[in-house]
């Protein structure tokens, strides 16, 4: 294995040259979702859980927003990130949801939270002209399964404004989001072990904060890399970083990040230790949707558990239903 600063500047140069931020929309599913009525029976003592949606709008005084001419947007001198948080709640969690990973079930808005709390929390960064509502599905069945999960919107990055440059300031968003989430639900929410995630550009996002001497939050206890990879910070680098668990997973046929970032990731050993999901017809975004959607979904549930909880079991479920589905291949480290 090379040296770590040799590293650094291999991982930095390929990710410049596969476009991380490339003008293609990194966004993936519907941002539409029913909230239900539900009930106030007590909640069950565990998953599956009643989903609650709370939406929050945080804004951060010490940190600008650079202006975006192309955009007519003027610079700013705060930050202001919307999030919704999605959590176990109070009733009958319902029937499972639909085969469709991607598809929302309905969330009660402003549910009481479940017993049994403070529940883990887990960020999840959308990709570039994205949205966090873009992830509404997957975060439903995670808080279903007993976790709480914020979804971000970043200032310039999201859809209707596309400014890529901005991610480098994402990952002070993603602390912030965890800084503001302790004090969420009326401490229902645990923010002393983290994980985040990030899909594309929400990858480099994660990344930054995961990794980065610029921007690492030391509350991050592990991290799901989607469809991306690194990318350079100002005033920091990735000599000598955490090798904080990874769950790693990326489309043989992604055009927009080439599955090489991926391999790279993986083979040098960024981090210990580290799961590979590779499903083979999949493309930037369609790792979330049929059936290797249904593998992420069940990867990223088993990884949480081993993470936050302590439960390594359900990995070992994922090699062999990875195998058995023979749409994927399922790499450790």
């Amino acid at each position: 294995m090379p040296a770590v600063t040799s590293v650094t500047r291999r991982a930095t140069a390929l990710a410049a040259a596969l476009c991380l931020v490339a003008a293609a929309a990194c966004s993936s599913g519907s941002g539409s979702g029913a909230a239900g009525s539900g009930t106030t029976a007590p909640a069950p003592a565990g998953p599956p859980y009643a989903v609650g949606r709370r939406a929050y709008t945080l804004v951060d005084g010490s940190r600008r927003t650079p202006a975006v001419p192309a955009a007519h947007l003027a610079a700013k001198p705060d930050r202001t990130v919307a999030v919704e948080l999605f959590y176990p709640a109070t009733g009958e969690p319902g029937p499972a949801p639909p085969a469709d990973p991607a598809t929302p079930v309905a969330a009660r808005e402003n549910a009481r939270p479940a017993r049994g709390g403070p529940f883990p929390l887990v960020v999840f960064a959308h990709g570039f002209n994205g949205t966090g509502d873009a992830f509404r599905g997957f975060a439903e069945r995670w808080a279903r399964h007993g976790y709480a999960v914020a979804l971000p919107t970043f200032p310039l990055s999201r859809k209707g404004i596309a400014y890529s440059p901005d991610y480098v300031n994402q990952p002070g968003d993603v602390s912030l989001v965890i800084d503001r989430m302790a004090h969420a639900l009326g401490g229902a929410v645990d923010t002393r072990k983290v994980v985040v995630g990030g899909h594309s550009l929400g990858s480099a996002t994660i990344f930054g904060v995961a990794y980065n001497s610029c921007c690492v939050d030391r509350r991050v206890a592990a991290v799901i890399s989607v469809s991306g990879g690194p990318l350079t910070y100002p005033h920091g680098n990735y000599d000598h970083h955490p090798t904080t668990p990874l769950l790693l997973v990326h489309g043989e046929k992604d055009t927009t990040v080439a599955v090489g970032a991926g391999n790279y990731i993986f083979d040098q050993r960024w981090a210990r230790p580290m799961w590979y999901l590779r499903p083979a017809a999949a493309d930037h975004v369609g790792v979330f949707v049929g059936e290797p959607g249904r593998l992420f979904e069940e990867a990223t549930l088993a990884f949480l558990d081993a993470r936050l909880r302590g439960e390594a079991a359900g990995l070992d479920k994922v090699a062999a239903d990875v195998k058995a589905s023979g749409v994927a291949d399922w790499q450790v480290n």
